[in-house]
């Protein structure tokens, strides 16, 4: 169905929007139990009844659907195709593969076209214009993924130009350009806007700094991947000002492969916007299932309210949030924002002895001033000898300014935080994290012979 403008304007009714999601969830949950092989057997199954669905307060009668459920067969969550043009395939994109084997995301035509739509909406809300020049710094990956290819469409629907730095891996032809042809390129092609995962952002700036050159026109940079941390964003500010673009808007997003776009801020702080409420809801919910009360942490759950490619309901993402369903205070639009991110439900492991929550031993890490980049390491203490103890290390790229305090910061943080005490050390985000490695920086590496089997 085409996107509801009136439901989801600044001023708009919340009651108008709601009517359009029921509308699309009934719909919706209809073609699941004819067309959907997963759902159908589990809802079968369960005894769920689809006709007593009948809009976004009945959600909760839906079970809650894992990443390792979508993982373990994904072409079960993609509707059988009928023949209908709004079913035929449009493409294929992969989720990243950080914690299982890359899962593939199946987008019909109808899917690919309503992508356009949401990209639109993205760069309405975030203040990216038609007269951008937009610098495309996701790396290419042997499989497609959302990031670098909906970035290309973006600028297409918008009616913007796009250069792509093409950094990342080519294992077949060798198309990619390495970091100081990427910087070159961008001095050359004077972009409006960097849109990127911002660690990477940071290493071309700083390279273009490095050679001398400037980047006078960039007035946006449009990050996701990645936690920005104050000190990263300050550094980011401060490179860009010695490119010679002091004024920057720096426009956060939160995106999941599972979206194919993302959610953006309409101002810095004011919370990630759902440019789609027609095509997708999203909920924080409690360990029951049920949705929490604004300003209560939850889970974080996403719907698909109107796809006939793969399809995912009540689908877990992995993270804590707070999601907010009234009008955002600073534009007025509706259709939920995640206005606080606890983190990524880490996994949990034994290291000296201890139980240490991944999760929290990255956001500790990142919470110290002047840390700018960082990775965790865990090996043995002697490498030779499977049966020595523990070494935890953490590595740490810091910003200009700090001075070796930091790391003696950083080290009584992690103490605090997981009882294990660190050896610190200080590097450079180059050695952290080599830029062809992958879409996203590795934060915490296993380096153990033997892995504990957590208690």
């Amino acid at each position: 169905m085409p996107l509801a403008e009136d439901a989801f304007r600044p001023g708009a009714d919340p009651a108008r929007l709601r009517e359009v999601q029921d509308a699309a969830l009934r719909a919706t949950v209809g073609r699941l139990a004819a067309s959907h092989p997963f759902y159908r057997e589990l809802w079968a199954e369960q005894g769920v009844d689809p006709l007593a669905v009948r809009g976004i307060d009945d959600l909760p009668l839906l079970p809650l659907t894992t990443k390792t459920m979508f993982t373990a067969a994904p072409e079960r969550f993609r509707l059988e195709p009928d023949g209908s043009p709004e079913r035929q395939l449009w493409d294929i994109a992969y989720t990243s593969g950080s914690t299982s084997a890359p899962a593939p995301i199946y987008q019909s035509a109808y899917d690919f076209h309503a992508i356009l739509a949401a990209q639109v909406r993205m760069a309405e809300i975030r203040g990216m214009r038609g007269d951008d020049r937009i610098a495309n710094l996701y790396p290419l990956t042997p499989q497609p993924h959302g990031a670098w290819t909906r970035t290309n469409h973006a600028a297409a629907v918008l009616g913007a130009t796009v250069v792509c730095g093409m950094s990342g891996t080519s294992p077949w032809f060798g198309v990619t350009r390495r970091l100081g042809e990427v910087a070159d390129l961008l001095v050359a092609t004077r972009p409006t806007v960097l849109w990127g995962v911002p660690s990477y952002v940071r290493r071309v700036v700083d390279e273009v700094v490095r050679r001398g050159g400037a980047l006078p026109d960039v007035r946006m940079l449009a990050i996701s991947g990645e936690a920005t941390t104050p000190a990263m964003a300050a550094q980011l500010a401060g490179l860009l000002a010695a490119a010679g673009a002091p004024d920057v808007v720096i426009s956060n997003s939160l995106g999941a492969s599972e979206l194919q776009y993302g959610l953006v801020e309409c101002v810095p702080g004011a919370g990630f916007h759902n440019p789609v409420p027609e095509l997708l809801h999203l909920d924080a919910v409690d360990d029951g299932g049920r949705p929490v009360p604004p300003g209560t942490p939850g889970a974080f759950t996403m719907t698909h309210l109107d796809r006939h490619g793969t399809v995912l309901v009540r689908y877990l993402l992995g993270d804590r949030v707070e999601v907010d369903h009234g009008p955002c205070p600073h534009c007025g639009r509706l259709g939920g924002r995640v206005v606080a991110h606890h983190g990524r439900s880490g996994r949990s492991l034994k290291i000296k002895g201890q139980l240490v929550d991944t999760t929290v031993l990255e956001t500790t890490v990142a919470g110290v001033p002047g840390v700018v980049d960082h990775r965790a390491v865990v090996r043995r203490s002697d490498p030779a000898d499977p049966l020595s103890g523990d070494a935890l290390v953490v590595q740490v790229a810091l910003a200009p300014a700090a001075g070796q305090a930091v790391t003696e910061h950083v080290a009584a943080a992690v103490k605090l935080a997981t009882r294990v005490t660190p050896t610190v050390e200080v590097t450079t985000a180059d050695v952290l994290f080599p830029p062809d490695e992958r879409m996203k920086p590795r934060r915490f590496v296993d380096e153990r012979q033997h892995q504990e089997t957590p208690a």
